[in-house]
């Protein structure tokens, strides 16, 4: 009979959200301070630290040392949340106001940039050893670039006409799947895990991390708003260039409802009911489903990496993980 790990999960999401409120103790700017936790606050799955405490674990280490690892990561993911809402004028996040909203554009900015000042302040605490923490250092700027270029990459392919699913790939793996890859190599190398669990962790996080955000971009459609925390159909308005727009794109070129999504797409102005009939076209036509068909076969792949870790209960709870990360509730 498989194992309830939620106690332990709990437990282990608890002790990050302690954390993450003492690291951002600081200042003396009531807005700012207000702005910077606004996110953190509002909770959040967590994955990114907890992979890294479980991955650490799974490698033969202490989780309680990538602790400060896995929230520095945490603190850039929010900070690149705060960014992106800005960017993509996404109103919602968390079932809460965007930070831009709940403050204003500058002050948000702003406030992302104050929280990826602290995640590297927060790294700097990380207790290995010198040639360690400089590995971890270097994968964590490397990774925030990554990032940058993923987001850029992402906002480029909105005034695209065509985006090929390489090209969507791409942009994924940077904007979303590499932060998930760098928290489980730091866990690993943190953990004292061998070169090869090294790099095993770090695919297996990779994958995990491209149907964690192709299972979003279906999310993004077929899901419950107050679950996903934003409007559902926003990536629509927002022109986005999902995995399920680039197949569908692609299918009804010459078909005569094209004009349903094309007319909904990019269109911040287009009504509900144009949103509706372009994810119903979405659906006809089958994009959704291979998204999702997508989404579980990067799943597979994941958890086929699990095979270099010993048997263990946080083995297990990693591979979970991916059941989790591919395979919410819509």
């Amino acid at each position: 009979m498989p194992m309830d790990h939620s106690a332990r999960t709990k437990e282990m999401i608890g002790n990050v959200d302690r954390a993450l409120a003492g690291y951002l103790e600081r200042g003396g700017h009531e807005k700012l301070i207000r702005a910077m936790r606004h996110y953190p606050e509002a909770g959040g799955k967590r994955m990114r630290p907890t992979m890294a405490i479980l991955v650490a674990e799974a490698v033969g280490g202490r989780g309680k040392e990538a602790l400060p690892f896995g929230c520095a990561l945490e603190l850039i993911h929010n900070f690149t949340l705060v960014h992106d809402d800005v960017i993509d004028k996404d109103p919602v996040r968390r079932g809460r106001p965007a930070v831009h909203i709940a403050f204003d554009e500058p002050t948000a900015i702003i406030a992302g940039d104050a929280l990826f000042a602290i995640a590297f302040d927060v790294l700097a605490t990380v207790e290995v050893d010198g040639e360690r923490l400089r590995r971890l250092l270097r994968s964590v700027s490397n990774t925030v670039f990554l990032v940058a270029e993923g987001q850029q990459m992402d906002v480029d392919n909105e005034d695209r006409p065509t985006v090929a699913r390489e090209e969507y790939l791409d942009m994924v793996e940077k904007k979303t799947a590499v932060l998930f890859a760098c928290a489980a190599e730091g866990g690993a190398i943190i953990g004292g895990g061998t070169e090869e669990q090294v790099r095993a962790m770090r695919e297996y996080a990779r994958l995990l991390g491209i149907g964690f955000q192709i299972w979003d971009d279906v999310l993004g459609l077929k899901g419950d708003a107050k679950r996903v925390g934003k409007p559902v159909g926003s990536d629509i308005r927002n022109g986005k260039r999902t995995l399920i727009v680039v197949d569908a794109l692609e299918r009804l070129e010459g078909d005569g409802r094209k004009h349903i999504l094309t007319d909904a797409l990019g269109n911040a102005d287009a009504t509900d009911e144009q949103v509706q009939a372009a994810v119903r076209l979405l659906e006809d036509i089958g994009s959704i489903e291979r998204a999702r068909q997508f989404a579980l076969d990067y799943a597979r792949r994941a958890k086929e990496l699990l095979s270099c870790l010993r048997s263990s209960e946080e083995r297990e709870m990693l591979r979970e993980m991916v059941d989790y990360a591919v395979g919410r509730e819509l």
